[in-house]
C-alpha cells in the first residue's frame, strides 16, 4: 500500500487562495475597468488564454498608481481565506519552509506576505515600473507626491505567462531539501504539477475552476486552507503540534479532508493514503 508523504517545501498562490480577492481585478474596479479586466483574469486563470497574451492589456486598461498598489496591499489582508494566516504559522513553527509565488504585484503581495511571516525572499511576483515624471514630479522629497506615479511598464518574467511558474518554483527550491507541495486556483499554478511540484493541490474555496479541478492531484473545496496542514506534515505533525496554539487548525483541518465531499483526490490510493496516515491515531 502507497504510503503518504510528507512535504518540506510548501507554495502558495497569493489571488484567490490565500486572499479572496483578484488584485488586478480590484484596481480595475477602482477604476471603473472591472468587466473587461476581469473577463480577461477568467479566461487566463481558466487556461482559455494565455497570460501572456492578456498581462499588459490588463495593466494598460487600468494604469495604477503606486497609492493603489498599497490600497490593495490593505484588501489583501482584510480579505484572507479562513485559516490561511494559522495556516502558514504551524508550518513555520514545524520549520517548513513557506513560499508565496504569484503572477499578482510585486508591491502588493510582497507587503501582504510579509504581514503573514513569510520572508521577503521567499515571495515572487510581478515588479512594476512607474513614470516619476507623473503627477507632482518637481516633489521628488515628498512620499505623498511619490504614491501617486503612475504606471509606466511591468517586468516580462515567468510569472507574465501560464507555463513560468515551474521555473520560479525550481528558482526558489534551489537545492533545498524536501519534497514540494503546491497550492492555488488557477492554470498557472497547475502547470507546476509533475513539473518541479511533488503534490499540486488544486483550491477551489473561492473560485472553483473546472480544468484545476479535473487535474488537480487534491482538489480542495471547503473555504478554508485548513487541510493542508495536516497534508503537508502528517500524522508526525500532529504529534508535534499537540497543545500548541497551532494543534487546533490542525483538527480542524483533519476533520475537514474527512468530511464527504469536501475534498477529491485524483486517484484512489493517494486517497488511501492520507486516510491511512491518520487511522488509530489519538485524534
Amino acid at each position: 500500500m502507497q504510503r503518504w508523504s510528507t512535504y518540506e517545501l510548501i507554495f502558495f498562490d497569493c489571488d484567490s487562495t490565500i486572499s479572496t480577492i483578484e488584485g488586478i481585478d480590484e484596481l480595475a474596479r477602482m477604476k471603473g475597468k472591472e468587466l473587461r479586466v476581469g473577463l480577461l483574469t477568467q479566461k487566463a486563470m481558466d487556461g482559455e488564454l494565455d497570460l501572456e497574451v492578456v498581462y499588459g492589456k490588463r495593466l494598460q486598461a487600468i494604469n495604477p498608481t503606486r497609492s493603489q498598489m498599497e490600497a490593495i496591499k490593505e484588501m489583501y489582508a482584510q480579505t484572507l481565506v479562513p485559516d490561511a494566516a494559522e495556516v502558514i504559522q504551524a508550518l513555520q513553527y514545524l520549520k517548513k519552509h513557506v513560499y508565496i509565488i504569484s503572477g499578482g504585484l510585486l508591491d502588493a503581495v510582497q507587503g501582504f506576505g510579509e504581514r503573514l511571516g513569510v520572508p521577503k525572499e521567499n515571495i515572487r511576483a510581478v515588479e512594476l515600473e512607474y513614470n516619476t515624471l507623473s503627477g507632482e514630479w518637481w516633489r521628488y522629497y515628498d512620499q505623498q507626491a511619490q504614491r501617486q506615479q503612475k504606471f509606466m511598464d511591468y517586468e516580462k518574467s515567468p510569472l507574465t505567462v501560464s507555463s513560468g511558474k515551474p521555473k520560479i518554483v525550481r528558482e526558489l527550491a534551489g537545492e533545498t531539501w524536501g519534497r514540494r507541495m503546491m497550492v492555488g486556483d488557477g492554470a498557472s499554478d497547475l502547470a507546476t504539477r509533475n513539473n518541479g511540484i511533488d503534490l499540486f493541490i488544486g483550491f477551489g474555496g473561492v473560485v472553483k475552476r473546472e480544468k484545476v479541478e479535473q487535474e488537480a492531484d487534491v482538489f480542495l473545496y471547503a473555504n478554508t486552507l485548513a487541510p493542508i496542514l495536516p497534508m503537508a506534515s502528517g500524522a508526525y505533525g500532529l504529534e508535534v503540534l499537540r497543545n500548541t496554539p497551532h494543534e487546533k487548525v490542525f483538527k480542524k483541518g483533519l476533520d475537514i479532508a474527512f468530511t464527504a465531499n469536501q475534498i477529491r483526490f485524483r486517484e484512489e490510493e493517494l486517497k488511501a493514503a492520507f486516510l491511512g496516515e491518520f487511522e488509530n491515531r489519538d485524534l
